[in-house]
């Protein structure tokens, strides 16, 4: 149903932007003590921040040997420093809930040093026992603190040196580091890559009702790019009448690597102004100092409130400094000046904000010095400690890469308890035939139905169905909060659900063509892909991109590509690229209920196929091929509409020449069923492979590979890949005829190849 019309609307006048405040926060500890902070939380402050930063200076001091915790030991991996921000990693977790979220950026010791440690202050008797994985203690509370926060320093650390104790079992180093117990969704190594996973996360806390804020930390060079104008914009839709509850927060250093933030790579004074491209509240964005732990923390405690009811997203920008170089290795000279570095020395919060403490009688000077003797000898120790943990055992290398759990036998806790409309099947024709679209309806129907935490989104899938008309109708029965339309951002698209999957929906989103997967090539392949083995196997991914390929049409080098091998070369991903309407409805539900990412491609021209679709209840497990049609004499592999083409060409050849081809459909091309096309080859002695897709390069390359490792010794002579031609899809109809392997063309191949 049409909600909002859009009418023309001419009139003159001149639009106007509310303001955006600059340092309203310089609020004296004084005042921050009358409204109510405590003396212990005032402490908690600046220990917090002084065991971020004298755990960074310990990594200076290893990586130039002036302290070794262990004999022999060098240390090995990034250096990427945040010494001068660490009121902004203090500030900002100590505002938020325990159970919040965050996200991290390849300069984020602080934040995840602080976040976990403001969950163990929060914390009872009993949590406490529950984070150091203990029945029964006899020591005091503050006792098993103590130890917690040593637990805590060692296992960061030992994810520094490698460790297998470490948080991400030293899968991820101290650019990919996590804790999803403390809410910490990952630090990210890519620059601005983790806005839309914050933003995903945000979205699932929307649509579940769970009250949780997400912090997204950035720094200010990742406001430069594509991934956060598409992630604000995604949060500051309107649809859900509720916002988004994410605090984008930029870490303003000054600087991206060496680039130059003001004066030099952007137009602004205060980044905090691109919060008035996106909503008509300036996204209630403002700047502070980040110099300033208490503006930071009353910044960041406001705008978790704006976010909590509901009028979210909020835009943070906290101006800061990093005295070091972007890593250790860049000495910074080029770029700076000693007079600009002692300018914001003067403002260091290590030493300005003792100063407050002892000022308000809360420490002495003394207090000051022995606290940051105490944290100096406790990082060394547990840096001692790290050195001499263990290395991961090169045999589990592939640990942590998918999960093993689906969510088949969730019983009725999650089903969908309202729905707008009736869910009805498809009528089946008289041999109980649907077509391929009405399949992937059905499917995506029955697990919306089955599960309220599956949601179903992408450009154009509500009331309009989709480009394919493959969703009609899934928005009339479900609603604008279980189906929706996204902005045109395919990054944006793919990271949000990535994000949400992370954080408790088991989203469904859609790609209109595969050729637009290159604009979110980094949230694919760097984000969805390696979350999970990253941060140690510890994240569930139940996320599924639905796509399609194409070719055929006339739509030439930008809509008709067959790029399956592009997801498939990405670790971590399963990909499944279904032939008929029985296959795509069973491989649909079961790619639904994996806890892993799916890349699922349906082909243009399959939509408009029949097949038998039971109305049972089935599914089809992924990495299972099927031979679609038994022969002796050579064996064809081939997937998704391609296998069209090869049937009839199989046809053909029995009836012309007695020709018996035997065709394999992998239907899952990650993982693989190798064994089916080996022991389809074991009979034959021959093999073709036949893709739509430029044979350099191709998944078929793959699978011929893979042929040649398996079953090399059963073979009678070369496997031959039929393939397109190495260009892109032409759009006249006789070039893109010839382009992609038709009947003809597969029927001479195979003479040819039998021939030999």
């Amino acid at each position: 149903m049409k909600e909002i019309n859009v009418l023309p609307a001419f009139s003159k006048g001149k639009m106007a932007f509310s303001d955006i405040p600059l340092f309203e926060y310089d609020i004296p500890l004084s005042k921050r003590l009358s409204e109510g902070m405590s003396k212990e939380f005032a402490v908690r402050l600046l220990e917090a921040m002084l065991y971020v930063r004298k755990f960074e200076e310990t990594i200076i001091r290893m990586k130039s040997g002036s302290f070794s915790p262990s004999e022999g030991f060098k240390f090995v991996g990034a250096t990427h420093l945040s010494v001068g921000q660490e009121a902004v990693a203090a500030g900002t977790m100590s505002a938020l809930r325990p159970d919040d979220y965050i996200t991290s950026t390849h300069r984020g010791h602080g934040h995840s040093i602080c976040k976990v440690l403001f969950r163990l202050y929060s914390m009872d008797k009993r949590g406490l026992l529950g984070f150091l994985e203990k029945k029964e203690d006899d020591r005091s509370e503050e006792e098993l603190l103590n130890e917690a926060v040593g637990l805590h320093l060692f296992k960061t650390m030992a994810e520094l040196f490698g460790k297998e104790e470490g948080y991400c079992h030293g899968r991820g180093g101290g650019m990919h580091i996590a804790d999803y117990h403390s809410g910490h969704l990952g630090a990210n190594a890519i620059v601005g890559g983790s806005f839309a996973i914050a933003t995903g996360a945000a979205l699932s806390s929307l649509l579940l009702s769970q009250k949780k804020v997400v912090a997204c930390m950035v720094g200010d060079g990742a406001v430069n790019n594509g991934i956060c104008l598409e992630s604000m914009n995604f949060a500051a839709m309107p649809q859900f009448g509720s916002g988004f509850p994410v605090i984008y927060i930029i870490e303003n250093n000054q600087y991206g690597m060496t680039g130059q933030q003001q004066g030099e790579v952007t137009g602004l004074t205060h980044l905090s102004r691109r919060g008035t491209g996106y909503n008509e509240q300036n996204m209630h964005a403002r700047t502070e100092s980040g110099m300033n732990v208490l503006s930071v923390h009353k910044a960041v405690e406001e705008a978790s409130e704006i976010c909590r009811k509901g009028e979210g997203p909020v835009l943070l920008e906290f101006k800061t400094y990093r005295y070091y170089g972007h890593s250790l290795s860049d000495k910074r000279v080029s770029y700076r000046v000693p007079e600009e570095e002692k300018a914001w020395l003067d403002c260091d919060p290590i030493l300005t904000y003792p100063k407050e403490l002892v000022e308000n009688g809360l420490v002495s000077e003394s207090d000051v010095e022995d606290m940051k003797e105490r944290v100096t000898k406790r990082i060394e120790e547990v840096a001692v400690r790290a050195a001499k943990a263990t290395d991961p055992d090169p045999s589990h290398i592939q640990d942590g890469l998918f999960s093993d759990t689906t969510s088949d036998d969730i019983g009725k806790r999650y089903r969908t308890a309202h729905v707008n409309k009736p869910v009805k099947k498809f009528k089946r024709d008289s041999q109980g035939k649907i077509l391929y679209r009405h399949a992937v309806i059905e499917a995506l129907t029955e697990e919306m139905e089955r599960d309220s935490r599956v949601v179903l989104y992408g450009e154009d899938v509500a009331e309009y169905g989709g480009a394919f008309q493959a969703t009609l109708g899934l928005y009339d029965i479900f609603g604008r909060r279980r189906v929706f339309n996204a902005p045109i951002s395919e990054a944006a698209i793919i990271g949000t659900g990535l994000g949400a999957a992370m954080t408790g929906l088991r989203p469904v989103v859609e790609i209109m063509y595969i050729d637009f997967i290159l604009m979110a090539g980094d949230q694919l392949g760097n984000q969805v892909a390696k979350t999970k083995y990253m941060f140690g196997g510890k994240a569930k991914v139940p996320l599924v991109i639905r796509t399609t390929i194409g070719g055929g049409k006339g739509y030439a080098g930008q809509h008709s590509q067959s790029l399956e091998a592009f997801p498939a070369q990405f670790p971590g991903l399963k990909v499944v690229a279904p032939y008929s309407a029985y296959d795509v409805k069973g491989l649909l539900k079961s790619a639904i209920r994996e806890d892993n990412p799916v890349f699922f491609i349906e082909h243009q021209h399959l939509y408009v196929e029949k097949d038998v679709v039971p109305e049972t209840e089935y599914t089809i497990p992924l990495g299972e091929g099927i031979v679609r049609r038994e022969g002796k004499d050579l064996t064809l592999i081939s997937y998704s509409h391609e296998l069209k083409y090869c049937l009839e060409a199989c046809d053909i050849l029995e009836k012309e020449e007695g020709i018996g081809i035997e065709v394999v459909d992998p239907r899952t091309l990650v993982p693989l069923d190798i064994d089916c096309i080996v022991r389809s080859i074991e009979k034959t002695n021959r093999a073709m492979v036949v893709v739509q897709a430029p044979g350099r390069g191709s998944f078929g390359e793959h699978i011929i590979r893979m042929i040649q490792e398996r079953a090399f010794k059963s073979l009678k002579s070369p496997v031959k890949l039929v393939s397109a031609y190495e260009v892109p899809p032409p759009m006249a109809q006789s070039l893109e005829k010839e382009n992609i392997p038709g009947t003809e063309r597969i029927v001479r191949e195979i003479r040819e190849l039998l021939s030999d």
